[in-house]
């Protein structure tokens, strides 16, 4: 690390803070894609099993084929 480096930091401020914080400086976050745009489902209720129904959505899987294949697993087939 250089004496420039060194000159970056800023008070209590980590590496990792240090790099973010010059990231944005030159605008590497600014044309990401759902910017200004709210979160989905940041605002539901939180649900334990929210990642198998996602994953469910996005492989077109039905609920009962869901079932038929924790059924299968727990049989060991």
């Amino acid at each position: 690390m250089t004496s420039s480096d060194q000159d970056d930091f800023r008070p209590g401020e980590s590496v990792v803070e240090r790099q973010i914080r010059l990231a944005m400086e030159r605008g590497e976050f600014s044309d990401l894609p759902g910017t200004g745009e709210p979160i989905e489902g940041l605002d539901d209720t939180y649900d334990p099993l929210w990642w198998v129904k996602r994953w469910a959505e996005r492989e077109g899987i039905t609920a009962a084929e869901v079932h038929k294949l924790l059924a299968e697993r727990q049989r060991g087939g």
